[in-house]
């Protein structure tokens, strides 16, 4: 946690980054593209139900997973502080 002297530090520190470099600032809040998202699901889901039609129980699992952990971090993204 921050004490309320270091939060009003970091707001104006993030309101002269705005100020001086808006292409920076705007860069740096830029969240995943939805497409991209949505273009992980579709391709790895549909790979899971491929492959567990053919039998391929393993690597359906394996895409299961990629997918399962795609959803997740959508929702909840990681984020370093």
């Amino acid at each position: 946690m921050l004490s309320e002297a270091e939060r009003r530090s970091l707001k104006e520190i993030e309101q002269r980054l705005l100020a001086d470099e808006p292409r920076l600032a705007r860069t740096m809040n830029r969240q995943v593209r939805p497409w991209l998202f949505y273009s992980l699901l579709l391709v790895f889901g549909g790979l899971t139900v491929l492959l567990t039609m053919i039998g391929a129980f393993g690597a359906a699992f394996q895409c299961l997973l990629v997918t399962a952990a795609a959803l997740v971090l959508h929702r909840h993204p990681i984020r370093l502080r």
